[in-house]
């Protein structure tokens, strides 16, 4: 587990980075999205000790000044290839000494280029004799050959062919299966993340949120036009804000509904009426329904055991609630 608190990062007189709570699971593969320039790239680079001194902001597997053999626990693949200027065995045999690792040399070399579906005859090969492609899978399984407990992945489908996108995500997925292996995945590539992801965040304005942007809304006049107009205004959160914030995000993993079948007997701070299911996803335990509310689109999510007993079906009417602790205020 990777724990940060009250992380905040500056560029150039900008505030990047500014994240009050998270944790990440480092057993699990979690996917990072949010626009050019919003600060993924920069938050795994500060993972990975790269970018400032947070040594009070991020605990690693409980400890927040771990030691070099900790910190080589998490690896950093950058967007383009890094390989060194020697054979691509080498290369290899380098990056697993600088990782201190002595044994099953050949068995982790052999089983990494066996992922990615290389021929070993490429260890003999200088970067200079491959091709843009090849280089990208030897630098993977570079990676992979380490089997480091974290791995941070930035932009890994960014230059991809779509074959060899699928070779990576079954490379991800295998190690995850095999070593227990945890990913941290930064992309905007959806087709690549949604089969991969057990967890998502969502970077937007500094702050992480722990779904994606499919619920992210522009504020007018303090709230939000759904077919009826919710006021926001009065929230705890609101008024915590010197400057009036500009979009809300609201959770789906804390949205539920009611329908004629299903009436809620408690109290909730704010309903959506008039939702339309408009399609239906499913992913590991869980079924994420998207809705139409006038023009707004919106997604929440339901245990699938709870999906298949209220039996809900595409257009089918619903009302949506929720309560203040689902969302999350942005500037």
């Amino acid at each position: 587990m990777i724990e940060i608190s009250n992380l905040f990062f500056n560029y150039q007189n900008k505030e990047v980075l500014k994240i009050k709570n998270l944790k990440l699971d480092t057993s699990k593969i979690s996917i990072l999205m949010g626009a050019n320039g919003s600060g993924k790239s920069t938050f795994l680079r500060i993972l990975k000790f790269l970018e400032g001194d947070f040594s009070k902001n991020i605990s690693y597997f409980g400890n927040f000044k771990p030691n070099n053999k900790q910190k080589r626990e998490i690896y950093l693949l950058f967007p383009e290839p890094i390989l060194l200027n020697r054979s691509v065995r080498a290369n290899f045999l380098f990056t697993l000494k600088t990782y201190g690792i002595k044994e099953d040399i050949e068995e982790r070399i052999k089983e990494s280029l066996m992922f990615l579906n290389l021929d070993e005859s490429l260890l003999s090969k200088h970067p200079n004799e491959l091709s843009s492609g090849q280089s990208q899978k030897i630098a993977f399984a570079i990676a992979l050959s380490v089997r480091a407990k974290y791995y941070l992945l930035d932009e890994p489908s960014a230059f991809l062919d779509k074959n060899t996108t699928l070779l990576f995500k079954k490379a991800i997925l295998k190690m995850h299966e095999n070593f227990n292996t945890g990913f941290l995945i930064a992309s905007h590539d959806k087709h690549f993340l949604d089969s991969l992801a057990q967890k998502k965040l969502y970077l937007h304005s500094g702050e992480i949120l722990e779904f994606e942007n499919t619920n992210v809304f522009e504020l007018e006049n303090q709230g939000v036009k759904f077919c009826n107009f919710i006021d926001f205004s009065n929230c705890k959160k609101y008024k915590d804000f010197k400057k009036p914030p500009s979009k809300i995000a609201i959770d789906p993993y804390k949205i539920s509904f009611f329908n004629s079948k299903n009436i809620p007997k408690n109290n909730y701070d704010f309903i959506l009426e008039k939702c339309y299911i408009i399609a239906l996803r499913s992913r590991k335990s869980d079924v994420f329904i998207r809705v139409s509310c006038m023009d707004k689109i919106l997604e929440f999510a339901l245990e699938k055991q709870e999906f298949l007993r209220f039996d809900l079906k595409l257009y089918e009417e619903l009302s949506l609630y929720f309560y203040e602790d689902a969302i999350c205020f942005l500037n």
